[in-house]
């Protein structure tokens, strides 16, 4: 019966550690096109309001450019082909200000650890209260890395 327990509770224990370690050894990548003005209207430009470079966080390595991007009403943040950050587990993206993330500005899991992606911001969200963008790990409540836009 012992042996059985020990069985059970090391499988559970390997399936857990596998979870949590596995992203730093898997590379996703990510090839996502520029947000279309055709997503739109063909007669609605595409702006670029503000780039930022990323930095790692909390001993994680990012780097890369990241875009805030307005087309017709519809504003994207945009992870240029050139970004790269640490994989682990359950990464999102959020907006924060001055150092700070807010939770409550999630724009979705992230896509990938490297390589070029979009994030459609909700119309509910005021970009203008927002300077940086950030990478955050739910699972530990931690920061992988953050672009800070000029």
């Amino acid at each position: 019966m012992k042996k059985i327990i020990f069985c059970i509770l090391g499988i559970t224990g390997l399936s857990i550690i596998y979870w949590l370690t596995s992203p730093l050894f898997i590379t996703k990548r990510v090839q996502e096109k520029m947000p279309e003005v055709s997503m739109v209207s063909s007669s609605v430009e595409q702006k670029e309001v503000a780039t930022g470079d990323f930095i790692g966080l909390a001993g994680h390595r990012a780097e890369g450019t990241a875009k805030l991007l307005i087309v017709g009403e519809k504003k994207f943040i945009r992870f240029e082909d050139d970004f790269s950050i640490t994989n682990g587990p359950d990464l999102f993206v959020y907006l924060g200000n001055n150092g700070v993330y807010d939770p409550n500005t999630r724009l979705g899991a992230l896509r990938g650890n490297v390589g070029s992606q979009n994030y459609e911001i909700p119309a509910t969200i005021d970009v203008s209260n927002y300077n940086e963008v950030w990478v955050w790990c739910r699972a530990f409540s931690v920061p992988f890395g953050k672009a800070i836009f000029q």
